[in-house]
C-alpha cells in the first residue's frame, strides 16, 4: 500500500524541483535515436501526470495507468484544469487489459523498481509487449544495481514549501536487503500549516535491477535491440557510478 491519499497529496510538493520537461526532452531524444515517430503513448505508472501532461501538450495521444486512485485524482484534476485530453485508467500494470495497441510504452520515475518480484517484472514486460505495435518501443528508468550497492541509500530529510503556504518535511530511512535486491524506503511526512501538523507514514519497497536480468526479462517477453543508458544521457556508456539507468527495448 503506497501512494495513499496523504502521501499523494504531498507528492507534487516534494518533487516540485523535478524537471519533467527535461525528462520529456530525453524521451523524445530516444525516439529520434531509434528513428521512430510515435503518435500514441501508454504511460505505465503515470502518477500525478508529470510526464503525461507535457507529452500530451506536445501532441502525443496519451493513456496513463496507475494503481493509486489518489494519484490519478490529482492527475485528472490537473488535466482538466489545463484543458489537456488524456485518458487516465486505474489499474495494475502487471495485469491490466486495455484492449488496444500503442506506439510506445513508457514507465518513468523508477516505476519498474516498484515491481519487486521476478513475477511482477516479467508480467509488466509481457504486458508492455502485448500493448505495443510491431516495431514499437518500451522505455523505462530504474535503479541501477551496481551503483546502489556501491553507494547505498542513506537517511535524508527534505523540506519544501507548498503553493498553499504549508511546510512539507519528509524523513527518509532506507533499509537495504542485498539478497532480494530491495531497499525498503521508510517515509515519514509532516505537513505543517500554522500550528497544525499532520503526519503520515509509508514504506516503499524498491528493487534495484541489473542490466543482464532486465535483458533476460525483456527478451523472454519478445523484445529485441535492448539498450542501456545513464538516465538523461545518451552520449556515454552506463557505469557503476550511474544510480539511475534508462532501458529501451524494441
Amino acid at each position: 500500500m503506497v501512494f495513499k491519499e496523504e502521501y499523494a497529496n504531498a507528492y507534487d510538493d516534494l518533487y516540485q524541483d523535478k524537471d519533467y520537461e527535461k525528462e520529456c526532452n530525453y524521451i523524445e531524444a530516444l525516439f529520434k535515436k531509434f528513428n521512430y515517430k510515435p503518435t500514441t503513448i501508454l504511460d505505465f505508472g503515470c502518477g500525478t501526470g508529470g510526464h503525461a501532461l507535457i507529452l500530451a501538450r506536445r501532441g502525443y495521444k496519451i493513456t496513463g495507468v496507475d494503481r493509486s486512485e489518489s494519484m490519478l485524482a490529482i492527475a485528472r484534476n490537473k488535466a482538466e484544469t489545463e484543458g489537456v485530453k488524456i485518458e487516465f485508467v486505474h489499474g495494475d500494470i502487471t495485469k491490466i487489459n486495455l484492449n488496444k495497441k500503442f506506439d510506445v510504452v513508457i514507465s518513468m520515475f523508477a516505476v519498474m523498481s516498484y515491481q519487486t518480484t521476478n513475477a511482477a517484472i516479467a508480467s509488466v514486460c509481457k504486458l508492455a509487449r502485448e500493448c505495443i505495435v510491431p516495431g514499437g518501443l518500451f522505455m523505462f528508468d530504474c535503479w541501477h544495481g551496481p551503483a546502489v550497492i556501491m553507494d547505498k541509500p542513506t537517511p535524508r530529510i527534505k523540506e519544501v514549501k507548498s503553493d498553499y503556504g504549508e511546510k512539507v518535511i519528509r524523513f527518509t530511512e532506507p533499509q537495504t536487503d542485498v539478497v532480494n535486491h530491495i531497499v525498503n524506503v521508510n517515509f515519514r511526512v509532516w505537513r505543517i500549516k500554522g500550528n497544525e501538523l499532520t503526519e503520515t507514514y509509508e514504506t516503499h519497497p524498491m528493487r534495484f535491477l541489473f542490466p543482464q536480468e532486465i535483458k533476460y526479462f525483456l527478451e523472454v517477453a519478445g523484445f529485441e535491440s535492448i539498450q542501456f543508458y545513464p538516465f538523461l544521457n545518451l552520449d556515454k556508456d552506463l557505469t557503476m557510478n550511474d544510480w539511475n539507468m534508462m532501458v529501451v527495448g524494441k
